[in-house]
């Protein structure tokens, strides 16, 4: 009689812990799924915003010197274009000749400029020494994006893609300038490029998110 009710309180006890451990598995498993909820509704998906694509019909290239001008005629200044706006372009010189320019700002120009200004020269440039260049102008492409989200962007986890093709991560796009590993909350973005393909469309895409931006033939204000 002694040994029945053993066995019997051996099998009630096993059973209770069989109980609990269901109980413990419930528990476990309940405060996952509440964890990943109050993850999830803390990493909101990035919010983007495209606030421009414009293309640029004639922005300057290079610049080439054709003639430099008079020995002791100019001192180190800057190039710009009175039919380029936002056009500038520094030079230096070497025994007051031109012999290198360099472009700062492309702009935007209503054709390939042929009125190019030296600024800033203190003394006056005889007109038969005055320097001569050569303007090679390119379609350029110009756009702003914005994140708008709460949360600091990895730009290599950040897809940018033309007419849809042609993914690249913003990290490695040699689209912009400068390049930067995080784009935090809040922080425009300036993209600047060649557009010889004549591209349409813009996306940036980032987790599940993704915008576009159709890319106009009008010009930058």
């Amino acid at each position: 009689m002694g040994a029945s009710v053993g066995v019997g309180g051996l099998i009630i006890g096993i059973s209770m812990l069989v109980v609990f451990s269901m109980a413990v598995t419930t528990l476990n498993g309940q405060m996952t799924t509440s964890l990943e909820v109050i993850e999830s509704a803390q990493n909101s998906n990035p919010v983007i915003t495209i606030n421009n694509a414009n293309i640029i019909q004639f922005a300057v290239n290079t610049i080439s010197i054709t003639d430099g001008g008079g020995t002791g005629s100019y001192e180190d200044g800057w190039l710009t274009s009175p039919s380029c706006t936002g056009f500038n372009a520094s030079f230096t010189v070497l025994a007051g000749v031109i012999n290198s320019v360099d472009v700062v700002d492309a702009g935007s120009c209503s054709e390939t400029p042929t009125d190019m200004t030296v600024e800033d020269q203190d003394v006056p440039v005889d007109p038969a020494d005055v320097a001569e260049f050569a303007v090679d102008t390119n379609k350029h492409f110009f756009a702003n994006v914005t994140n708008d989200g709460p949360e600091t962007i990895l730009t290599n986890s950040a897809w940018l893609f033309l007419d849809g093709s042609s993914p690249q991560t913003l990290a490695s796009s040699t689209f912009i300038n400068p390049n930067f590993d995080n784009w935090f909350s809040g922080e425009t973005i300036f993209m600047f490029w060649d557009d010889a393909d004549n591209h349409n469309r813009i996306t940036v895409s980032v987790g599940g998110t993704s915008v576009s931006h159709d890319i106009l033939s009008t010009p930058p204000i």
